[in-house]
């Protein structure tokens, strides 16, 4: 019977190197913010639908557990948030995913100048969190401006 254990054991320890290649060979998930939604508005803060795209530039499905990421204007943090929606990614694909978050009024309103002045820059950062990879990082830069932004 203990034989059987040290096998089962043996056989379990040569799958991981399997695995660690597999993930070593996956190619990161791109992500990108496609487009803002403004919500109601309380007095301390603006809720907004985000979307974000996400591309899967590998020959196999992910399937994504969640995301955390987070909107950088400037040096600063304005916008942070969740996603718990597990969702697959097909192979060679993109799928867009909505998002509820909410921003302080006061970091918006520090922004409003450059958001009226047309273009606003942005960093887009966090991770996709899989499950068979663990956690994807990714960071992408770009532009936003005050026409992409809608209310519903």
């Amino acid at each position: 019977m203990s034989r059987i254990r040290i096998l089962a054991a043996l056989a379990a320890l040569c799958l991981i190197p399997g695995c660690a290649l597999m993930a070593l060979t996956l190619e990161k998930p791109d992500v990108s913010l496609v487009g803002v939604e403004l919500g109601p508005t309380t007095l301390l803060e603006q809720h907004l639908k985000l979307t974000l795209k996400v591309s899967n530039p590998n020959t196999r499905d992910i399937t994504v557990d969640g995301m955390s990421f987070r909107v950088e204007v400037g040096d600063r943090e304005l916008i942070h948030g969740l996603s718990n929606k597990t969702i697959v990614l097909p192979r060679l694909a993109e799928v867009r995913i909505p998002v509820e978050t909410s921003v302080s009024l006061a970091g918006v309103l520090k922004e409003l100048p450059n958001l009226l002045g047309g273009k606003l820059g942005y960093r887009l950062r966090g991770e996709v969190i899989t499950r068979d990879f663990g956690r994807l990082p990714f960071d992408r830069k770009g532009e936003l401006g005050a026409a992409k932004a809608k209310r519903s």
